[in-house]
């Protein structure tokens, strides 16, 4: 009985422990997720998170506030950036955790290049301003902002800005 117990035993730990019997094991479900949904999830519960929104221009709704205490400022974006850069000023009373916001891209004669919609996840004391910082829509370099440097070899096609905020949270 002994030995029919240690040589089925063996004949286990062989099946178990062989590359076959490894590669078997390894089998099995996995939870595929989307790792940029989860860091985009967890940067808007960041934001959130001990926060209320202001989404409107009704003081009434909002505590008193409106979207107009929170303003941008200062963008730029060089033809060989990668990044845009801006100026985010709370003129509140409390902590700017959040923005969403569309920022539209037009030609000099206001056609549209595009407009795109950003959840910024920051934290802005009340009266005071910081920079927030964007990848740039303009993947092949070819525009410029009306009012940054251009290229002195490659003269980039002009654009204009305008910011649309949402929505913004405030710190409880």
């Amino acid at each position: 009985m002994k030995t029919s117990h240690l040589t089925a035993a063996i004949i286990l730990l062989a099946i178990f422990c062989s590359p076959a019997g490894m590669s078997a094991r390894k089998k099995g479900y996995r939870l595929n997720y989307d790792k940029r949904e989860a860091v985009a999830e967890q940067k808007e519960e960041a934001m959130t998170k001990g926060s209320f929104m202001v989404a409107s221009q009704c003081t009434d709704c909002n505590n008193g506030y409106t979207l107009q205490q929170v303003t941008f400022s200062g963008y730029d974006k060089p033809q060989q950036s990668s990044v845009e850069t801006f100026f985010i000023t709370n003129n509140t009373d409390r902590t700017l955790t959040g923005v969403n916001l569309y920022i539209d891209y037009r030609m000099p004669d206001g056609r549209q290049l595009t407009r795109r919609f950003f959840h910024l996840s920051c934290k802005v004391p009340a009266g005071e301003t910081r920079t927030a910082e964007i990848p740039t829509w303009d993947k092949q370099r070819s525009f410029v902002y009306e009012k940054s440097q251009a290229s002195s070899k490659h003269p980039g096609t002009p654009y204009s800005i305008t910011f649309d905020p949402i929505a913004y949270y405030l710190q409880f």
